[in-house]
């Protein structure tokens, strides 16, 4: 995960947030970090300063004037950061740091008008002349942020649940309701169960995914009270608020009494809403709001107590609240979404997230400025890193999870004589695997700590390969190929790194046994697939089956069933090699087989996955024709139907249990 610097640059000023007018009479105090504090004033005067951000809301609608204007006020944003020195110093990166985040902290309502977002990086910034938050040199990241915002000491490492709120009511236009639904719908897939003819689609999404298509109010606060969301979306349009002397804006959502009416909601009656909960037990508080809305992070008036939506909503505590200050084109808004929340649910860090939305926009179209208008308010923990790398774990472990049973609904499938599609169930094993931080052949010091988390982990990508070489197997053999079954190379290439991962995992603790029987059986198969010469490793075979056997008399049932399906497989490895010493018993895996059925409970995970695994043996781990038919046999033993088996969840979830992710 690339490292990031946070940068402070306070403005302050005496007197109370409202009730001051731009001035260059007025002056602020800059602070940035431990340098001196300054003195900084603005070189405009309030209406002046009003005419030009009209260019920023399309006001001007001659594109050449539009851009003239937004390059003035650039450049003076970005002259009015050049007069904090010792900003200059901090935006610069040291040793293995990737990004700044640039924090800027301020109260007072007039500068919350400013476009600091669009700021030009002035002489001895980097990328000077360019924008500072486009400028790809020392990558920026600016968020605003209010003094002693308390967003800070909520985790961010729970399992995310989004509620997207949309409404249009009349008289106010129309929204991309389907574009966002789309972007948000793909977000969450990696996630989502196989389907099935018993699960509708609204079913299948209400875990991960809540939507209120016409959104109320009331509606936001009767779901945030009965549920746990940690992101809410809201797309709806951004409109002045009626019946106010000063102008200010607000959302356009439906009214909850008047079907055909419209509520227009300010930031601090949004904010109640989001942070309500039933029964008065505490209060709900999601992670991130994001607005997709014109205006919703424009100040209005600086004469009236109050500020922008989005303001109001981190003052509330949330984290993170992220929206608009100027008007956002309906492709923008989808970009957003689809950018966002693609990264936010992998456990990307948010501020990350920020400047790849920025220069996506930015690229996207260049006849508007959608990428200035983007507006965040971030108050975010000092363990963010920490606390993301093990989200980033746990949603990479969700997703194989999904993935892989995805996976045996196409075999399951296969095995009936229905064709199915494995691109898409490949690309998402594939892309889980690429995230999950333990494929790192260098792992970091938090992952070799927790022991039994490391192994379970490395188990998990071992089955994962283990199950991508399954898919990519049928997939090839389902496409007509002429000739007999066989591994094509990907499959091959799968299986060897399934074999690496397995041995990572058995290195750290030789008496696992579900890592060791994993090391014999795929080591054994690939030296047989290349040499035609079944041989088991004797020595490791013997240590492992001996750690097996010990585990039968564990006090926990399941450890003794995991140790009951491990010593069926080593002693089906050890009939098909042949004799490993003189004078050794015949192995028995009947005997194992036949204990664990009668053993186990109905279902239970360790019949299932051993049912799978055999059933690999007559198929993509095939050995030859005695051992396939042996295997049948076997997996004909362990009744019930194929079903969804490698579920690492269930897997893993006792402390302790290591060999638990076939």
């Amino acid at each position: 995960m690339p490292k990031i610097r946070s940068v402070k640059l306070e403005l302050l000023r005496h007197g109370p947030p409202h009730n001051q007018l731009i001035s260059p009479l007025t002056r602020y105090m800059g602070l940035s970090g431990r340098h001196e504090p300054v003195t900084v004033t603005l070189p405009y005067e309030q209406q002046s300063i009003l005419t030009l951000l009209r260019a920023l809301r399309y006001g001007e609608k001659d594109t050449p004037t539009r851009r003239t204007q937004i390059r003035e006020i650039s450049a003076a944003m970005g002259q009015l950061m050049e007069k904090v020195p010792g900003l200059i110093a901090d935006l610069s990166l040291d040793g293995e740091e990737r990004f700044i985040q640039l924090r800027l902290v301020f109260s007072a309502s007039e500068l919350a008008l400013l476009p600091f977002e669009m700021a030009d990086a002035a002489r001895g910034f980097p990328g000077e002349g360019s924008p500072l938050a486009l400028q790809q040199e020392v990558p920026v990241v600016l968020t605003r942020e209010i003094r002693g915002a308390d967003g800070q000491a909520l985790p961010w490492n729970i399992s995310p649940r989004i509620l997207f709120a949309a409404a249009a009511p009349p008289g106010v236009g129309t929204i991309p309701f389907k574009a966002h639904l789309l972007a948000l719908r793909e977000a969450v897939g990696p996630w989502l169960p196989r389907a099935s003819a018993h699960i509708s689609p609204t079913e299948r999404l209400s875990p991960f995914l809540t939507i209120l298509p016409s959104a109320t109010l009331e509606q936001i606060q009767t779901a945030c009270a009965e549920g746990t969301y940690t992101h809410v979306h809201i797309l709806a349009h951004g409109v002045p608020q009626p019946d106010t002397s000063e102008v200010r804006y607000g959302l356009a959502l439906c009214d909850d009494a008047d079907p055909s009416g419209m509520d227009v909601v300010d930031g601090e009656r949004l904010a109640a809403a989001l942070r309500v909960k039933a029964c008065g037990d505490g209060f709900s508080s999601p992670l991130v709001v994001t607005v997709a809305s014109c205006d919703s992070g424009q100040q209005g008036s600086v004469v009236l107590p109050g500020s922008s939506l989005v303001h109001a909503v981190h003052n509330a505590g949330v984290p993170l609240v992220i929206g608009s200050q100027y008007p956002l084109t309906k492709t923008g808004s989808v970009t957003m979404a689809r950018t966002l929340y693609a990264g936010l649910l992998w456990g990307k860090d948010p501020r990350i997230c920020l400047y790849e939305l920025r220069q996506q926009l930015r690229r996207q179209d260049r006849t508007t400025h959608d990428w200035g208008s983007l507006i965040a308010y971030a108050s975010l923990p000092d363990d963010m890193e920490s606390q993301l790398g093990e989200f980033k774990t746990i949603q990479a472990h969700r997703a194989l999870t999904a993935s892989m049973n995805r996976a045996h609904n196409l075999t399951e499938k296969q095995i009936k004589g229905v064709d199915g599609d494995f691109d898409d169930v490949i690309d998402d094993i594939r892309h889980a695997i690429s995230v999950m931080p333990d494929c790192n052949p260098e792992p970091d010091a938090s992952f070799l700590a927790a022991q039994e988390n490391r192994i379970a982990k490395l188990c998990i990508l071992g089955s994962a390969e283990k199950r991508q070489a399954q898919a990519l197997y049928l997939k090839h053999n389902e496409d007509k190929i002429s000739g007999a079954p066989r591994l094509p190379d990907d499959a091959l290439q799968s299986l060897e790194r399934s074999l690496a991962f397995y041995r990572r995992a058995a290195t750290i603790n030789a008496h696992a046994h579900w890592p060791g029987t994993q090391v014999l059986s795929l080591s054994m198969f690939l030296r047989f697939h290349k040499t035609k010469k079944m041989e088991l490793e004797a020595p490791l075979w013997a240590f492992v089956e001996a750690s097996a056997h010990y585990d039968l008399l564990h006090p926990d049932p399941s450890y003794a069933l995991w140790a009951c399906a491990n010593l069926a497989e080593l002693h089906f490895l050890a009939l098909v090699a042949g004799p490993l010493r003189a004078g050794d018993p015949k192995p028995s895996p009947e005997r194992f087989v036949t204990q664990l059925v009668e053993q186990a409970p109905t279902n239970a995970v360790q019949a299932i996955a051993l049912r799978w695994q055999f059933h690999r043996y007559t198929h993509i781990l095939r050995f030859d024709d005695t051992s396939a038919a042996f295997a049948a046999k076997l997996t004909a033993m362990l009744t019930g139907p194929l079903a969804q088996g490698d579920a690492p969840d269930e897997q893993t979830s006792q402390s302790g249990t290591l060999a638990r992710s076939r």
